[in-house]
């Protein structure tokens, strides 16, 4: 897996998609151009690390399809924008859809640009090891039994040990004996520490009952 960010650049001319290369180039940074959305995402792969550049071109919200269909991917990175319109709406949409920057051309410094993309770097990065961490309690999720699975949602519904026992129709030492495993195969050190793990998977939750016995 390549752990050296790029900076991924998508812009439909080609002036100004070379002129964006060689900035990017000069800063230090590993420029890779694509011509339009469809192209960057043919290539998609897991082992991507970076940011987006996007271009939009004037009129700015002809191009905020892309921008969301960015945002939308199974992995996104953070997306800085670069743009010759001016209007406002689009620079709104753009900062609601959490770009890392909206930059216009001819107005913006390379500071400006290698700032945002430093930034991008760093939020990727938190962004990616988060999924990763989430597709690791995913899978350990999926090693429960049906009956773990079952005590785990009865937990964090905030039944005690003794609940579960009567509903379930088992002894509480099988249920203390589940719960056991349950945490070792979360690798959870705590019972809160479970608890917000099973909260963080959007396992069901209420707020009646006490957790614990």
């Amino acid at each position: 897996m390549d752990l050296h960010p790029v900076v991924y650049i998508i812009d439909n001319d080609p002036a100004s998609r070379e002129s964006l290369v060689n900035m990017v180039a000069a800063m230090g940074f590993a420029p890779v151009a694509f011509h339009s959305l469809d192209e960057y995402v043919a290539t998609l792969d897991a082992s991507r690390h970076g940011c987006v550049i996007l271009s939009l071109h004037a009129p700015a919200a002809a191009g905020l399809d892309a921008l969301e269909a960015l945002t939308l991917l199974p992995i996104p990175m953070p997306i800085i924008v670069v743009t010759d319109c001016n209007a406002v709406p689009p620079a709104v949409r753009a900062m609601q859809l959490g770009v890392e920057a909206y930059l216009q051309k001819h107005c913006f410094s390379e500071t400006t640009l290698w700032e945002s993309v430093h930034a991008a770097f760093a939020r990727d990065a938190v962004q990616r090891a988060a999924y990763h961490r989430r597709q690791e309690l995913i899978a350990r999720l999926h090693e429960l039994s049906p009956r773990e699975r079952q005590v785990l949602e009865m937990l964090v519904q905030g039944c005690d040990h003794r609940q579960i026992s009567d509903d379930l129709n088992v002894s509480r030492r099988t249920v203390e004996n589940r719960r056991a495993r349950i945490m070792q195969k979360f690798g959870a050190d705590t019972f809160p520490q479970l608890i917000a793990i099973a909260i963080e998977l959007g396992l069901p939750s209420t707020t009646s009952g006490s957790a614990g016995g």
